[in-house]
């Protein structure tokens, strides 16, 4: 169902950015994040992150570092066997898009590569187990630019995590500032 959705935004921002106005200038611009993780396997946290990168209009690269927190509610099971936490963070690399729909509000989307580490508890074992892998990473959201040089946004991202039979990627709601200079 997350597929679905992020796949029918991603059409309706690149639809509306036929016809919306001209983004911004070309620049750099940097972008913080927090909100709120929903683990795959169940339990919330707080997602912290941040972003910088480079726009030509409305589509640029972008890079950075997030922290979906951890996750001990509830338990999980893989071909490793039982599991009862999880701790996830990683770098992205990808590319977005920021489409005005009027001088002031406006359309966003991300996507691209997540770079995760993961800390697993064991429910089997004393000690936690460490993954790290690359999968994906993909978002959208909307905002307002209070200026030419920040806007704040409302934000749903997907970061896609597994390896060895477990599945803990999460979703975030998260409130956005962008910085662009």
């Amino acid at each position: 169902m997350n597929k679905i959705f992020v796949t029918a935004a991603a059409l309706t921002i690149a639809a509306a950015a036929a016809y919306s106005s001209s983004a911004r200038a070309d620049g750099f611009f940097v972008d913080g994040r927090f909100g709120r993780s929903d683990f795959d396997s169940s339990g919330k946290d707080t997602a912290l992150g941040i972003n910088g990168g480079y726009r030509w209009g409305a589509f640029g690269l972008e890079g950075g570092y997030i922290d979906l927190g951890s996750s001990d509610a509830g338990a999980g099971r893989s071909n490793m066997g039982a599991y009862s936490g999880i701790d996830l963070k990683g770098w992205t690399a990808g590319v977005n898009g920021h489409f005005n729909l009027n001088p002031n509000w406006y359309l966003s989307a991300r996507a691209g590569v997540f770079h995760w580490k993961a800390d697993v508890d064991l429910s089997n074992n004393p000690r936690n187990a460490k993954f790290n892998g690359n999968d994906w990473y993909a978002g959208v959201g909307v905002g307002y630019d209070f200026s030419e040089r920040f806007g704040v946004g409302l934000n749903y991202d997907r970061y896609r995590a597994g390896k060895n039979g477990f599945d803990f990627g999460a979703d975030t709601v998260s409130v956005n500032t962008e910085f662009r200079f």
